[in-house]
């Protein structure tokens, strides 16, 4: 069975930062849910009374463990397959440089979108400023 984590298939750029910010994501909610049980679990073992049951005590710790260790392969999973782990410093720095590029090529289009929507706009005033003119005009020759 392939894990579904896997990253075996090369994705568009665009694609793969997409996926590598979703792992992060994972990890860090696995990590903050990892907290969480160790938190709980602190909190359970406080509140266990001398008396109480052992045989249950010794089946809700075995639970406990059960769930930190499946949490802990879970996490080892996701920092398995963390970009980077199976590419070169230069490949990094490539993949990098690229993402940079296309930044700046946006940021580019931005600006051109930007500068078009405001010489669209001043079109705009202009032509209503002249509908504005010649209704005005007709409205006093009418009179």
């Amino acid at each position: 069975m392939q894990n579904p984590l896997s990253y075996e298939k090369e994705e568009p750029l665009e694609v793969a930062t997409s996926i590598n910010m979703d792992r992060l994501t994972q990890l860090q909610d696995a990590i903050d849910e990892m907290a969480r049980m160790f938190a709980n679990s602190v909190e359970f073992l406080n509140r266990v009374q001398v008396g109480q049951d052992q045989i249950k005590l010794k089946e809700n710790q075995q639970e406990i463990v059960q769930d930190v260790v499946k949490k802990a392969k879970q996490i080892e999973i996701l920092i398995d397959n963390l970009p980077g782990l199976r590419n070169t410093e230069q490949e990094q720095f490539d993949m990098i440089k690229e993402l940079n590029k296309e930044m700046q090529e946006a940021n580019l289009e931005y600006i051109k979108a930007v500068e078009d929507a405001e010489s669209l706009r001043k079109q705009i005033v202009e032509t209503i400023e002249i509908l504005c003119r010649d209704q005005s005009t007709a409205y006093n020759t009418e009179e």
